[in-house]
């Protein structure tokens, strides 16, 4: 497991993961920046913060494999 973590990394840094690792890190961004923004807006109602960060996280999750499914791989 630590290998293939080890070798992905690699194969980030060395940009030959991605077909095209801006469209991989601009779709991260937007999944992170919404999920930021939803939690900040939870936090702003009477809800507790560990239900707002467990529901904007679990927003979050979902989000990703819509934002992903575009992306290639080389």
């Amino acid at each position: 497991m630590l290998d293939m973590t080890r070798d992905t990394i690699k194969l980030l840094t060395t940009n030959k993961l991605f077909h095209d690792q801006n469209v991989a890190f601009r779709q991260t961004a937007i999944g992170a920046a919404s999920t930021a923004a939803l939690l900040v807006a939870l936090a702003f109602l009477p809800v507790p913060l560990w239900l707002s960060a467990t529901l904007a996280g679990f927003a979050g999750g979902y989000l990703m494999p819509y934002l992903f499914r575009d992306i290639r791989f080389k």
